[in-house]
């Protein structure tokens, strides 16, 4: 791929040009071999015959990128990148991953003179409700750049290098897709985003284990699954870039007789989740404290997860 960029660059540079007055050892520059006698490019093996760019139609920014092998090869780098990137790779739990290579390609591809015409969404419509951050823009690119470094392809954001412009371009759309830039704006990013609420939830659901009141419920319980559908719903109902994918809490919890008693002790040990990384809330949870909201919802689900039993 670096190999593929280099001669891209190559071929887009300017031509040095000839020097007539340029002699040799078979008499200087009058006897057909100086480019009189056609072979030093008057011919138009030099690139007047179109082959170097000089007929107006230099390649295009895709063509300099590898066309679609290297544009592809930059996308499967750039996207294992995000995949495995914590930060950010949550926001894709959902995402038809097949589709959105396609579509990606398709608008770099459209971007750059590939040809090719892209028909996903403007990027302010792609991004409505994410409430991405700029750390969570940030990271994006990094994903991106980190993907450049392993292929061994140039950048340095200045318009020097061949990829430059294609950078710069995102670097641009920054606006578009931010929509919570210093993440106070949406309760979720306010809670730390995914990664707390992930953190609040391991306390809580270990507070739950080692709680002789109520563990014996979970005795057979999916931990996995259960962790799933509770980070989902936290990150739902707070304002995150998430699907819960669970049941309402009526039917969830239909037949279960849990008790008044049962659903204190659980709330409890949500509240000492808290305690456990270090969310503040409130003596009252009269929403003065970061964690006071999430708390309050919890106490709001009673009537529906509590149920009297014969």
């Amino acid at each position: 791929m670096k190999k593929t960029l280099l001669m891209a660059a190559l071929l887009a540079a300017p031509l040095a040009a000839c020097d007539g007055g340029k002699t040799d050892d078979s008499g200087g520059s009058t006897d057909g071999t100086d480019g009189t006698d056609g072979t030093d490019g008057t011919d138009g093996t030099d690139g007047t015959d179109g082959t170097d760019g000089t007929d107006g139609t230099p390649p295009s920014l895709y063509e300099q990128l590898g066309g679609e092998t290297g544009v592809y090869t930059v996308l499967d780098a750039f996207l294992g990148n995000v995949l495995a990137d914590t930060r950010i790779n949550w926001m894709f739990a959902t995402a038809d991953a097949a589709n959105l290579r396609l579509q990606l390609h398709d608008q770099i591809c459209a971007a750059t003179g590939g040809g090719c015409t892209y028909t996903g969404a403007d990027m302010v419509t792609a991004h409505a409700g994410m409430a991405i951050t700029d750390a969570q823009f940030n990271a994006l690119v990094e994903d991106l750049l980190m993907a450049l470094d392993t292929l061994g392809i140039p950048y340095a954001l200045d318009g020097s290098q061949t990829i430059d412009p294609l950078l710069l371009a995102l670097v641009g759309m920054q606006g578009d897709i931010v929509t919570d830039a210093d993440g106070t704006g949406v309760y979720f990013n306010e809670l730390g985003g995914y990664a707390a609420i992930g953190a609040v939830t391991d306390a809580f659901l270990a507070r739950v284990a080692a709680d002789s009141r109520i563990n014996a419920r979970f005795a057979t319980t999916d931990l996995a699954r259960l962790r799933q559908l509770l980070v989902e719903q936290v990150c739902e109902a707070t304002g995150g870039y998430c699907v819960y994918t669970g049941q309402n809490m009526l039917d969830a919890h239909a037949g279960m007789c849990i008790t008044d008693g049962e659903f204190i002790a659980l709330a409890e040990d949500f509240v000492g989740a808290y305690d456990d990384v270090g969310v503040p809330y409130s003596t009252f949870f009269d929403g003065s404290q970061l964690g006071d909201g999430l708390v309050q919802a919890l106490l709001g689900m009673q009537g529906d997860i509590v149920e009297e039993c014969p």
